[in-house]
């Protein structure tokens, strides 16, 4: 049995699925594809002070055919500490920062804990928009 890593697939609408993941970077890509659904992009986001990394998994094109992600936009906005200049579309997967040898490592446990309370505050905010 191959090793696995932990991440959440937010949608659009703020559903949070628990996923497991290969953690070979060729299959990661293709179970990646999957949640996607379409071409892997995987952006890598730092605080100012280096603390709290967080890898997010998007569709490469998503911008130009699925719907705004507000949830994970404004998720990803506080764990970077700024607006980021852009909206991420359709769904994302949310993974742990590459560890040492360049693999993609679990959800922080920290994040994993508090996200469901995360999106309730979020959808009383985004409710309209669906």
């Amino acid at each position: 049995m191959s090793k696995t890593i932990h991440g959440v697939r937010l949608d659009v609408d703020g559903t949070l699925t628990d996923v497991q993941l290969p953690v070979d970077s060729k299959d990661l890509v293709e179970a990646l594809r999957g949640q996607v659904d379409g071409w892997v992009e995987i952006a890598h986001y730092t605080r100012p002070d280096g603390k709290r990394r967080l890898s997010v998994a998007v569709d490469a094109d998503g911008k130009d055919r699925k719907q705004e992600n507000l949830y994970a936009t404004s998720l990803i906005n506080g764990i970077y500490c700024k607006q980021l200049p852009y909206c991420l579309h359709g769904p994302v997967v949310l993974l742990g920062a590459l560890d040492d040898s360049r693999h993609h490592t679990d959800i922080p446990e920290s994040l994993h804990g508090v996200m469901p309370q995360v999106m309730d505050a979020l959808k009383a905010r985004y409710s309209h928009s669906a």
